[in-house]
């Protein structure tokens, strides 16, 4: 009975993770009728991290179907060969990376714990390799707990820099006397470690009261190292040029490395259905939480689900279509005291809600489902160049009226009118067919 539902999530969430938000926290619901939606945070470091959902910001949301989840037996067995795992199941049958790396026991186990005020928080596991961590997790009660928030996580190493993350900020809606979830870590550079021991550092707020966790662990075994292809490869879709630079397949994902013409008409926004393909016309697609980050003003890296430990005859880097905008257009500017959008999408879709100093309304008309959103950056500046920004994003869809609406607070309201705010992602596509082979990886 479900069936049609999950077809729907399924959906719901490849989108989601099509679109990118830089943002210190994500706040807001994402649309009526998703009680079980998640919408996770991410942290931003010295890289831009994008999240291509409507996002998630980036950053991130969740959705499965609890009633309804299906699995591989392969995926089965090794959950069941592995104490308490089989309690995440639910957060992780979705990424095929993930499923892959348990079913080749490249899941490490951990169990370090600390209990403070009634609550234990323990470390279950993790799955290390050169782009980053996944740290499986678990808190519990004696007695039941609900609405627990989790907040200000950070990994700590000596070898790595500030690792960005996401997480889930809310982490139970029912009472129950455990939950479990997981971080993504993402480190800026590759990594394989000569000490391969860390920190967890994470707060917990229940019932009003925030407790900080530090729990030291060690993982027993070093990374697997990762498979580059350099491919240098200029492709174009409708007259906008950019280039496939190069290919890392690491066992938690996918790296594709993009630099895009200076010279386009338009401005690329997103990549929607970017992705890895076998001579079966097996997929690996976009990931959930962090799905890339910006090199710089005119390169990306965008995030796949891995397929390291497949081993296909032939694989294939794919493209059919691009979020693009002529560049005039992804630039909104709005007079915040006036309450007046000056320059805007010409298709007059993005409209200005209401607006003050502290805070600008937009929404999206003829939005027919919650695929159809847009996202703007956090970065904001004023008519004097002055760069303010917004730490508090917030976002929703309301099915009644058919508007995908995006809110943003501003840190000052010290700063001149019209502000400028780039366009992230917006519902505007070209198609083109790129087909790259993968061939031989660089040794």
């Amino acid at each position: 009975m479900f069936e049609n539902e999950e077809e729907k999530l399924a959906e719901l969430r490849r989108q989601l993770e099509h679109i990118s938000i830089p943002t210190e926290q994500l706040d807001g619901a994402i649309g009526q009728g998703y009680e079980r939606a998640k919408i996770e945070k991410v942290k931003k470091k010295k890289r831009k991290i994008r999240n291509y959902g409507m996002l998630a910001a980036t950053a991130l949301l969740m959705i499965t179907l609890a009633t309804s989840i299906r699995v591989s037996a392969t995926f089965a067995n090794a959950v069941s060969s592995i104490p308490g795992l089989e309690k995440i199941v639910e957060m992780i049958h979705y990424d095929k990376g993930l499923t892959a790396a348990i079913e080749n026991d490249y899941y490490q186990e951990i169990n370090a714990s600390q209990t403070k005020e009634d609550l234990t928080l323990t470390i279950d596991g993790v799955i290390l390799d050169e782009s980053g961590m996944n740290v499986f997790y678990t808190v519990s009660s004696e007695e039941a707990i609900q609405n627990v928030r989790v907040g200000n996580v950070e990994l700590r190493n000596d070898e790595i820099i500030s690792p960005s993350s996401s997480f889930s900020i809310s982490a139970n809606d029912q009472a129950v006397k455990e939950f479990s979830n997981t971080i993504d870590f993402h480190f800026q550079k590759p990594t394989k470690f000569n000490d391969l021991s860390f920190s967890l550092v994470m707060t917990i707020e229940n019932e009003g009261k925030e407790i900080e966790y530090i729990i030291p662990f060690t993982v027993p075994e070093n990374v697997k190292p990762s498979i580059n292809f350099v491919l240098k490869k200029e492709v174009e879709i409708e007259n906008q040029k950019f280039t496939i630079e190069e290919v890392t397949i690491n066992p938690l994902r996918v790296d594709v490395r993009i630099s895009i013409n200076p010279n386009n008409s338009k401005k690329i926004l997103q990549f929607p259905d970017l992705r890895l393909e076998d001579e079966n016309g097996e997929i690996w697609g976009s990931r959930s939480g962090i799905s890339g980050s910006e090199v710089g003003e005119l390169e990306q890296i965008i995030y796949l689900q891995s397929n390291y430990f497949e081993k296909p005859k032939e694989l294939f880097l794919r493209i059919n279509k691009l979020q693009a905008l002529n560049k005039d257009e992804a630039i909104v500017v709005v007079d915040t005291e006036k309450n007046i959008l000056l320059n805007s999408p010409r298709d007059g879709r993005l409209q200005l809600g209401e607006s003050s100093k502290t805070h600008a309304d937009f929404f999206l008309t003829q939005a027919k489902d919650v695929n159809n959103n847009f996202s703007l950056t956090s970065i904001i500046q004023d008519a004097n160049g002055k760069s303010i920004s917004s730490p508090s994003t917030s976002m929703f869809y309301d099915s009644g009226k058919l508007e995908s609406h995006w809110s943003l607070d501003f840190d000052t309201i010290d700063y001149k009118n019209p502000l400028e705010l780039e366009l992230l992602a917006y519902p505007n596509y070209i198609e083109g067919d790129i087909k790259v082979e993968l061939k031989k990886p660089n040794k």
